[in-house]
């Protein structure tokens, strides 16, 4: 009996502290967006990371392009979302709020200049998942390179016309599909 009560004893206690531990409202560790040994690229780094690939790419070295597309991938959608963050409360506002707002020129040319910045790097994202996908089907992964094309495809616009039929015809031949 007294060992029973003493192990639901410790299970409240156990319960109250992990309840309390979730609903602290002042722990920022919620929105920690990189590991400790990460941090957030500039337009310039990522630029330069970009021109890494693709300068690998057009020597043909794909084995040297992995590393570096994924680690850009990461870094555009990563940059894109911080950037996009900063048009969150706009996004957020009420309709009149929006209206309001939208009557603060500089304010309104901020934030669509914001919106063009990040759909870029959504681009340039979809574009090296693409290309990463050629690079894998090249070095003999194929299950890798399919899931590559999946994902991108989910993402490419339709405006992407010759991005979505690159990845919607290389997807396609790798399950031996031919629309014809």
């Amino acid at each position: 009996m007294k060992i029973q009560l003493a192990a639901l004893a410790f299970g409240v206690l156990a319960s109250t502290q992990t309840s309390a531990q979730e609903t602290d409202k002042t722990d920022l560790s919620r929105y920690q967006i990189f590991e400790d040994d990460e941090r957030a690229v500039t337009l310039s780094e990522l630029q330069k990371m970009e021109d890494k690939y693709v300068a690998a790419i057009a020597e043909q070295d794909c084995n040297a392009a992995l590393p570096s597309i994924s680690e850009f991938s990461v870094a555009a959608n990563r940059l894109s979302n911080l950037i996009r963050r900063g048009n969150e409360p706009f996004y957020d506002a009420t309709r009149d709020d929006r209206q309001t707002l939208g009557r603060d020129q500089a304010l309104l040319n901020e934030l669509i200049a914001a919106e063009n910045t990040t759909n870029q790097l959504i681009k340039q994202r979809n574009r090296a998942w693409v290309e990463e996908a050629k690079c894998l089907l090249e070095e003999g992964n194929s299950q890798a390179a399919i899931t590559r094309l999946y994902r991108a495809l989910d993402y490419i616009d339709s405006d992407e016309r010759e991005l979505w039929e690159e990845a919607r015809k290389l997807l396609w031949e790798q399950v031996g599909y031919s629309p014809e």
